[in-house]
């Protein structure tokens, strides 16, 4: 049985971008991995792909499957419309993103382990900058991960 992690980043890419690389690099080590992305940052990417693609729909991992990773892909809503300016209402944007963002994780992690045998289920790794990880890891029996995208400098003086 191989571990499984679930890996959820702050939706800026100077945060997902390390994400991705830790998820392909974990998934190369026998991981099983499920990447959240929220679904505006899945929708910006797909549509600046579009330019340059034919495809719809962009997924960062397809190739990584097709060399045989057990990556899964996925989005989850943040509480608000596509349209909705997260750029001018930042603070508004933010305080979604730490208060009620994780109750759509919370609910994506009951349904990904009722759906699933929910001791394959090992790990939660997420971005530091959200605090409420550590609570619904806990209500999972996961082990919570904490993965730093910034240099490390800044999390010495912080």
């Amino acid at each position: 049985m191989k571990p499984y992690a679930i890996m959820i980043s702050v939706p800026f890419q100077r945060h997902a971008n390390p994400f991705v690389h830790v998820t392909i690099k974990l998934a190369s080590k026998s991981f099983a991995i499920t990447f959240v992305h929220i679904e505006y940052a899945h929708h910006r990417i797909s549509k600046s792909h579009n330019n340059t693609s034919c495809s719809n729909e962009f997924d960062v991992f397809s190739e990584a499957r097709d060399s045989g990773l057990d990556i899964r892909y996925t989005t989850i809503a943040n509480g608000f419309p596509l349209e909705f300016d997260r750029v001018q209402n930042l603070n508004e944007y933010w305080e979604s993103i730490l208060h009620e963002f994780p109750s759509h994780v919370d609910e994506f992690i009951g349904n990904l382990i009722e759906s699933s045998d929910p001791s394959l289920l090992s790990f939660l790794v997420a971005d530091p900058l959200y605090p409420w990880s550590s609570t619904i890891a806990k209500k999972y029996k996961l082990v919570n991960v904490a993965f730093w995208t910034g240099p490390a400098v800044l999390l010495a003086i912080s």
